[in-house]
């Protein structure tokens, strides 16, 4: 599965230029073995972004810090690069449980409300 890192990073020019931002850097994003699981702006903090990202080991979670070209165009679509906090999950979690309920239950009310409780709890 990889390791699951969950992010929390400033941004200042809003959500949609981070997300054309990241589809823009799907190459680069590839050739790390990135996946965003999740991301998503605070409800009461839009420059807040909260990110669940899939690595597939800890020396591509290094490269993806350490891309410059990557952390270029990060800062110009408004990332505060230096804000960024990164924790990896340990192996001890599961995902999508139980996988036939989660389909049905997750709606926007839910998911904002799942979502603040895993960013308390880190």
């Amino acid at each position: 599965m990889g390791i699951l890192v969950k992010g929390e990073i400033t941004i200042t020019k809003g959500f949609k230029m981070w997300k054309e931002m990241v589809y823009a850097q799907e190459e680069k994003i590839k050739e790390h073995g990135i996946k965003f699981v999740f991301a998503g702006t605070q409800k009461d903090d839009p420059t807040k972004l909260h990110t669940i990202m899939q690595f597939p080991n800890m020396e591509a979670l290094q490269a993806f810090k350490d891309d410059k070209e990557l952390t270029e165009k990060r800062s110009e679509a408004g990332t505060v690069v230096e804000s960024a906090v990164m924790i990896p999950i340990s192996e001890e979690h599961f995902t999508n449980y139980p996988d036939a309920y989660t389909k049905n239950w997750i709606n926007k009310k839910n998911l904002v409300y799942f979502l603040a409780i895993i960013f308390q709890a880190g």
